[in-house]
C-alpha cells in the first residue's frame, strides 16, 4: 500500500527526472560548444588585431543571468555575488568594445 502511495505522489508531481537529466546534459554540451566557438573567435580577433570585448560580454551575460535566476530559486548569497560580479565585468567588456569601435 505504501508503495502505491509513493508512486502516485511521483506521478502527480509531473516531473520527469529522465527529461531533466537530458536537458541538463544538453545545456552543458551546448554551453561548452558556445564557449569553444567564442574562444576561437576571440583568438582570431586577437590575431587580426581586432577589438574582442563583444566576445567576452556574451558568455559573461549568460553566466550573470544564469546566476541571478539560480539565486531567485535557491537564495544562495554566493550565487548572487557571482551574478553581480560577472554582470559588471560583462558590461565593462561591452563598454570597452563600443569605445574601441567608435
Amino acid at each position: 500500500m505504501k508503495k502505491e502511495k509513493i508512486l502516485n505522489s511521483y506521478r502527480n508531481e509531473k516531473k520527469d527526472e529522465g527529461n531533466d537529466h537530458i536537458n541538463n546534459m544538453s545545456d552543458e554540451k551546448g554551453f561548452f560548444a558556445m564557449a569553444m566557438l567564442i574562444m576561437l573567435i576571440t583568438i582570431y580577433k586577437i590575431y587580426m588585431n581586432l577589438p574582442f570585448g563583444d566576445t567576452g560580454a556574451i558568455p559573461l551575460s549568460f553566466l550573470s543571468f544564469h546566476s541571478f535566476n539560480r539565486y531567485k530559486q535557491t537564495k544562495e548569497k554566493d550565487t548572487l555575488v557571482y551574478g553581480i560580479v560577472t554582470g559588471f565585468i560583462g558590461i565593462a567588456f561591452l563598454v570597452w568594445y563600443v569605445i574601441e569601435t567608435i
